[in-house]
Formats: structure tokens, C-alpha cells, sequence
């Protein structure tokens, strides 16, 4: 099967997100002004800020995307890597699970299942955070 591209993962993510009351989100560009490996969209929930890195299914987060992420994590924003929108929804408080899963200390990336990985597939991390479903 073929791997949906970023692009439309992205689109899907902000189309869920769009949807949801006190939510504002934007789709961040490349340019030269811009910073290498800020994420992919970014905005606030309820006034709290956010930023998510999107990902395709299998692929990891490169140094400079899990040091950005960890930036805006220390500066008090939520942060997450998500490759569906399902995940991004979870990772702002606004789905309930369908099955258990764990969030990356880190990154803040999610894995399924009812036991963590040795270490973070995105950065390496060896800490998470058990979220069982509600």
C-alpha cells in the first residue's frame, strides 16, 4: 500500500482541528525567513499555544525537529508529532482513545499498544507516559 504524502496528512490534521472549538491552527511555510526544523502547523488551543510536527507513517523526527519541539516544550507550549489526526486530536486533550497507548516524554509522540517501546522511535527518548483508554 502506498504512503499517504506529508501533505496530505497535514490537510487532514487541520481539517479535524479546524473543527473544534477554541482551536486555531496554521499551516507553517518554508521560507528563508523562516527557522530549519520548526514544526509543521502551529497555533492555540483555548489559548494555550501548540505546534505539531506531521509525520508519514514510519518516519522519525530528525535531531533538529525533536531539538525544535523540545524548544517550544521548555517555552510551555504543547507539543506532538502526529501522523494522523487522530493523534493529533489525542495529544491536545480532544479525543478519547480507542485503545491504550503511550506519549513520548520527549517528543511527545504517541504508540499504541499496552506496553511502551524500549525507546522513542522519533528521538530516542527511553520515557513515556501510559495513557489507558477512558
Amino acid at each position: 500500500m502506498k504512503q499517504p504524502l506529508e501533505k496530505y496528512i497535514v490537510s487532514q490534521i487541520m481539517a479535524a482541528l479546524k473543527k473544534q472549538p477554541g482551536v486555531v491552527v496554521r499551516k507553517r511555510h518554508g521560507t528563508a525567513m523562516g527557522m530549519a526544523g520548526d514544526p509543521d502547523l502551529y497555533g492555540t488551543i483555548n489559548g494555550q499555544h501548540f505546534e505539531i510536527e506531521v509525520k508519514r507513517p514510519g518516519e522519525n523526527l530528525t535531531p533538529l525537529q525533536a531539538q525544535r519541539l523540545n524548544e517550544w516544550q521548555l517555552g510551555g507550549a504543547l507539543v506532538a508529532v502526529a501522523h494522523n489526526p487522530e493523534e493529533a486530536l489525542l495529544l491536545l486533550g480532544r479525543t478519547r482513545p480507542s485503545r491504550p497507548y503511550w506519549i513520548c516524554t520527549n517528543c511527545r509522540c504517541v504508540w499504541p499498544g499496552s506496553a511502551a517501546p524500549d525507546f522513542c522511535p522519533n528521538c530516542g527518548n527511553a520515557r513515556f507516559d501510559s495513557k489507558a483508554v477512558a
